[in-house]
């Protein structure tokens, strides 16, 4: 069941056979992503969290999931222009929340 009930965030590549073993792939490493993310909070380490959120960035694009890519992108630039950690820690954690929502599924 997805998280807070909110339904799945499915990748546009699911679909396709010939990306399915990939974004399958992708999917299965979240949690370690998520962990990792936790850990440079938890830390206050924002050019580690920056850099795990640009790689998330680009790579939530290229496996199909745009929507995850927007929020990636607003986070990275909060980070580059300076601001706080609690100042970003909502729009972070409901990113964090998101990508326990990414299936492989394409349906």
């Amino acid at each position: 069941m997805p998280e807070n009930n909110f339904p799945p965030i499915r990748s546009t590549l699911a679909s396709d056979p010939d990306y399915l073993d990939l974004v399958q792939e992708f999917v299965s490493e979240m949690p370690a992503k998520q962990a990792a993310i936790k850990v440079f909070v938890a830390k206050g380490d924002l050019p580690q969290l920056q850099r795990a959120i640009h790689q998330l960035r680009g790579a939530c694009g290229g496996y199909g999931f745009q929507c995850l890519t927007t929020a990636a992108a607003s986070i990275e630039e909060s980070i580059k222009a300076g601001s706080s950690l609690p100042a970003i820690e909502a729009r972070l954690n409901e990113f964090i929340a998101d990508l326990s929502r990414i299936t492989a599924d394409p349906e």
